[in-house]
Formats: structure tokens, C-alpha cells, sequence
């Protein structure tokens, strides 16, 4: 207190006010402590290689552990309702994949959670295709091929998927293309992708994170991509516009949400650290594997993901797609 001795009385209380108001700042401060990232599906699919992919740099950029917790079921639907109704506190987040988020709603209305009122978005993180495969005994080198294939043997070859949108892309494509394919769902891309190798479906969209290393391998063989571009991972594998379905593009993507009631500075803290990793080297590696990083603020991303609601819930509708998993 000698120094304290010298001050106005006034100041010395000023002082003796500020200390515990900064001390109790600086114990609230985002994050202390490790943050639980839910994966709504099994390992070995795209959300959980782009998690895995990030989790080093988060853990960097933030300081604190990030907590991989894979929660797969129900096309992704579990996993999202634990996020739901976690506490706000912003140490439980979710991946926000598009089939859970955006197309569950209009398949599953008795889910247990609204996207747009209970949940706050973080960021989108990236966008992919969705790549049409097929086991390497179909003998179709081409889409033409398979589809010719196809349509003279109505029902006697499966599709697998390993996520609602998947399922919708094929059931769209299948009846564009004026053929009949008999549908086997799958709890995640890992699980549908190792389906496919091992024969028990002939064929099926799935993202680039688990179906490039079976390509690459032989182990399947691709035959379209969906979206309105090549991918640079499988540079001669043509789009399904390039080989006469003009106009039908589709891409998936995932993005990072908590509960609606997570504070701000939370949201603003894991925004901008998503934000440095997916423009530094981690983005550089999604890259590779056939994901593009895409950030973007909250507001953009709660704006996309009210959006693709509307979008994915108007093609359930049109081709009348049913739950089937």
C-alpha cells in the first residue's frame, strides 16, 4: 500500500473497484476452456475428414482443445438435435452438413429442432461435388453407358447414400435420366463408399473426401461429377451438364453453428478463427481432397443456410421424394 499512499482517496476506491471487474473479464474471456465439436456422423466421411483436417489449426488459432464428438444417426439429424439443445455457452458446437441442416427439414417434419430459431451460424466452410461412381465389374465406362445399362434392366442394380442429399441428387438424376434403381441408405459417406467397393451397391454420389482415394485406387470408377464444374482432383472425369443433363448441378457443403443463444463474442471468436485457418495451409490441404474453403461472416452463412431450407425443401416436393433410411 505505500504507493497507494500518494494517491487521492477517490482514486485509490476507483482502483479497488476496476481490479475485481478486470479479473472477472478476464475469467469470462472466449475460449477458457475446451470446446466440443459435434461430427452428426460416423468416421470416415467429409465432415469428419474437413474436422480432423482443421482441428490442429483451431486448436491453434484458439488456444484451447477442440473436442471431435462423432454423434451419427438419423442422416445427421441426431447428432444436430444434441447441438440444439446444448448449453449456449458456446463450448458445444455442431458441423452443419447440407443434408441435416438444410434437407432433414422437409423429409423429417416431426424433428426435434428448427434451424433457423435454434441455432446461430459461425461460418460456412466448404463446398464440394458430389462424384457418381461405379463398381469397377459394371461394365459402363461412361455415364452413357451405365444409363443405357440401366434403363434396360429396371430395378436389378442399388444405389447406396450415406446422407439425404445424396439420396435427393440420385433420386433427381435417376428420374431425369428415366431409370430405376433401387435405393439402399447408409449411415454416412464412410459407410457408403466401403458399401460400393464392396459390391453391395453398384453405384452412388458421394463427396470427394472418401470416394477420390477409392478412385485413385481403382477400387470404384467415377463416371460424373455434379457440379457446374470439373473438380481439379479428378481433372478428366466430365460433369453431368458436359454429357447432356444441362443445367442439373448440385453441390454439398458444410459450415459451423451453435446454439441460437450463443453469445456473440463466442460466435465472433470461432468466426475469425475459421476464418484464418481455412485461408492458411489447412485450406491449401482441404484443397487437395477436393474441398474448397469457403468462410464466410454469420449473418452470410444464416442467410445461405435460410436459403437452402427454401431450395432443397421445393425439390423434395417436385420429385416427391420420400424417407427412405
Amino acid at each position: 500500500m505505500r504507493h497507494f499512499a500518494r494517491l487521492p482517496c477517490s482514486v485509490i476506491a476507483g482502483l479497488l473497484l476496476v481490479a475485481p471487474l478486470a479479473v472477472s473479464a478476464q475469467s469470462t474471456d472466449y475460449p477458457n476452456k475446451p470446446i466440443r465439436l459435434i461430427i452428426p456422423f460416423p468416421p470416415g466421411g467429409g465432415t469428419d475428414l474437413v474436422s480432423r483436417t482443421m482441428q490442429p489449426a483451431l486448436n491453434a488459432a484458439l488456444g484451447q482443445q477442440v473436442l471431435l464428438d462423432n454423434r451419427g444417426g438419423a442422416q445427421g439429424s441426431l447428432g444436430t438435435a444434441i447441438a440444439a439443445t446444448a448449453n449456449p455457452d458456446g463450448y458445444t458446437l455442431v458441423i452443419a452438413e447440407i443434408g441435416a441442416t438444410a434437407v432433414a427439414p422437409a423429409l423429417m417434419p416431426n424433428l426435434s429442432f428448427n434451424v433457423a430459431k435454434d441455432f446461430a451460424g459461425i461460418s460456412q466452410l466448404i463446398e464440394q461435388p458430389y462424384i457418381m461412381t461405379v463398381h469397377p465389374s459394371i461394365q459402363a465406362k461412361t455415364l452413357a453407358e451405365f444409363i443405357k445399362l440401366a434403363q434396360n434392366k429396371p430395378n436389378a442394380m442399388n444405389f447406396g447414400s450415406g446422407n439425404v442429399t445424396a439420396h435427393i441428387a440420385q433420386e433427381a438424376f435417376f428420374q431425369t435420366a428415366n431409370v430405376k434403381l433401387t435405393h439402399i441408405p447408409y449411415r454416412g459417406s464412410g459407410p457408403s463408399v466401403a458399401a460400393a467397393v464392396g459390391g453391395e451397391v453398384q453405384t452412388l454420389f458421394s463427396g470427394p473426401g472418401a470416394a477420390i482415394p477409392q478412385i485413385k485406387a481403382g477400387k470404384l470408377r467415377a463416371l460424373a461429377v455434379t457440379t457446374s464444374k470439373r473438380t481439379p482432383q479428378l481433372p478428366d472425369v466430365p460433369t453431368l451438364s458436359e454429357q447432356g443433363y444441362k443445367g442439373f448441378a448440385i453441390s454439398g457443403w458444410y459450415g459451423l453453428m451453435g446454439p441460437a443463444a450463443m453469445p456473440k463474442q463466442a460466435i465472433a471468436v470461432m468466426n475469425k478463427a475459421v476464418t484464418t485457418v481455412l485461408k492458411g495451409e489447412t485450406g491449401n490441404m482441404l484443397r487437395t481432397r477436393g474441398y474448397e474453403p469457403v468462410p464466410t461472416t454469420p449473418a452470410e452463412f444464416d442467410k445461405f443456410m435460410r436459403a437452402e431450407i427454401e431450395r432443397w425443401g421445393k425439390a423434395v416436393k417436385q420429385y416427391n421424394i420420400k424417407p427412405d433410411f
